[in-house]
């Protein structure tokens, strides 16, 4: 069988696309990372025409998304109100133009790989189009390539450096290997090879051995509240029961602190208005004061001087006393879900809750005192964004909070996806990350990534979690996605490059 045959490069494309599907949850078979996009590059490589690389690249891509945010269906036709065929529709969209990154990443290898030394910008080429699609159209950075390592504390220790990206770099390098000495056999391909596995090597076994201190607590309550409740009348006789559930579900695995801990409700589904109703501010400083805790709670506040017309998701802080430490309010928005893009042509995209669509950004980052340092929360989808979590960081958060409300997805893989992410921003950081969720997962993320503690999924409870501050910033921290950027410039030089040598040697053959 010769894989260079046009016949094989459609299936060849497929298979990279459906063994990156593999290779995250719920199927978790990481280390095909290492192997999953031989067969596009392979099919791009030895495709000499650019409308049929991008293609072939539009094909895996589309079947990557489509296998690993499957769950859009879901979401778009349970919460969304829109039919089977309009939710398959938006469904169906959504992963075609994803697939066009893909697409632009396949015409783009093949050009460079026709050059003796393009193969070493292809990685950096990959780096450049994902930062793209963390950033375009309001971003969608979901299961970058480099989340995969996130299992793996001793190489992903390198995003300390680099952030995600450098783990991305790290897996197409090495897929670019096994290409490379397989279409060429070259001294160039043997010696990126080397020098790859002699660096991946030395990753491994410099790895240092740390502990990490746990002198603080915290308890993160998981409150299984179903989704329907987001359509339920919001005033305190329809609701008493659902107070009272969680107060007791609070308190009694609480009890009174001394020292005072720290105790996270997540982001629900519930509205709890603090500022707007009657009787959701008097609750939240009588569970403070009952514990002897500091108390963190998703709420829905309103942009002063806007009358209840516009809508923020917002988690307020509330210190031991009841007092009112902190708000912030979630500046980086759901798409479809807390607000519609495009609103006068996507008319159809109904609302997912009773504010869904009409939502505002917040426009600050906020970092909170608490007993003995500073503390972050990220609400919800913004844990995927790495640039805005070590933006909290920098400006002195010492532990990070993620609550989040993934009942929306079921019991689908988009919240084993969702975590994945959210620990590799501890990674990044340096951090504790306590991420307390309505239906779960429910966890305590050490600062290497590593799960400390957990609570099963779907059903209620409280995690008792042990943490401590972390002042050390991660050059990733005090820099960011320089290394991203870099490859941007990198993949730029190595294009202009490339086409100059191609000019040259067309030029040269004509003078022969």
């Amino acid at each position: 069988m010769k894989l260079n045959q046009p016949q094989w490069k459609a299936p060849l494309a497929a298979a990279s696309g459906l063994l990156l599907v593999l290779t995250f949850p719920k199927f978790h078979l990481f280390p095909l990372s290492v192997f999953a996009l031989i067969p596009l590059i392979l099919a791009v490589a030895q495709e000499p025409r650019p409308a049929r690389r991008f293609l072939w690249g539009s094909v895996a891509g589309f079947l990557f998304f489509a296998g690993t945010c499957y769950w859009v269906f879901t979401v778009m036709h349970q919460y969304g109100g829109l039919g089977i065929v309009a939710a398959a529709g938006v469904f169906v969209l959504f992963s075609l133009i994803l697939a066009l990154y893909w697409g632009l990443f396949s015409w783009l290898a093949g050009y460079l790989w026709a050059a003796p030394w393009g193969p070493l910008a292809v990685p950096f080429l990959w780096v450049s189009i994902e930062l793209a699609r963390a950033h375009l159209f309001s971003g969608f950075p979901w299961l970058l390539l480099g989340y995969a390592l996130t299992d793996y504390p001793s190489l992903a220790r390198l995003a300390q450096w680099t952030g995600v990206y450098g783990l991305s770099g790290l897996l197409v390098s090495w897929n670019v290997a096994w290409v490379w000495l397989y279409t060429r056999r070259s001294k160039a391909a043997l010696g990126f090879t080397t020098a790859l596995l002699a660096g991946t090597l030395l990753l491994v076994l410099a790895a240092p051995s740390e502990t990490y201190p746990e002198d603080h607590k915290a308890f993160l309550v998981q409150t299984s509240i179903p989704q329907e409740v987001a359509w339920e009348q919001w005033d305190l006789a329809t609701q008493r029961p659902l107070l009272d559930r969680l107060e007791a579900l609070t308190t009694q695995a609480v009890g009174r602190q001394d020292p005072p801990a720290l105790v996270i409700w997540p982001e629900m589904p519930a509205s709890f208005y603090f500022h707007d109703d009657s009787f959701t501010r008097l609750y939240a400083e009588g569970i403070a004061r009952r514990t002897n805790s500091y108390f963190l709670m998703g709420i829905v506040a309103f942009v002063p001087g806007s009358e209840r017309t516009q809508p923020l998701n917002s988690e307020v802080l509330l210190d031991p006393t009841g007092r009112l430490v902190s708000q912030y309010d979630k500046i980086h928005l759901v798409p479809f879900g807390e607000y519609v893009p495009l609103k006068r042509f996507l008319w159809f995209a109904e609302k997912l809750t009773a504010e869904a669509g009409d939502f505002v950004s917040g426009n600050r980052l906020v970092v909170s005192e608490l007993a003995g340092g500073r503390m972050s929360g990220l609400i919800c989808y913004e844990a995927i964004f790495p640039e805005l979590v070590r933006r909290f960081v920098e400006q002195g958060a010492e532990v990070l909070v993620n609550i989040s409300n993934d009942g929306w997805y079921g019991s689908s893989a988009a919240r084993y996806q969702h975590l994945l992410m959210a620990r590799m921003r501890a990674i990044e950081n340096a951090r504790y990350l306590l991420r307390a969720t309505n239906t779960g997962i429910t966890v305590v993320v050490r600062p290497d990534g590593r799960i400390a503690a957990e609570i099963p999924p779907d059903r209620p409870g409280v995690l008792e979690a042990r943490w401590g501050f972390q002042s050390r910033r991660t050059f990733y921290s005090r820099h960011g996605d320089w290394f991203a950027y870099a490859a941007c410039l990198l993949t730029v030089v190595a294009l202009i490059a490339a086409r100059r040598g191609k000019q040259y040697r067309k030029g040269k053959g004509k003078q022969i």
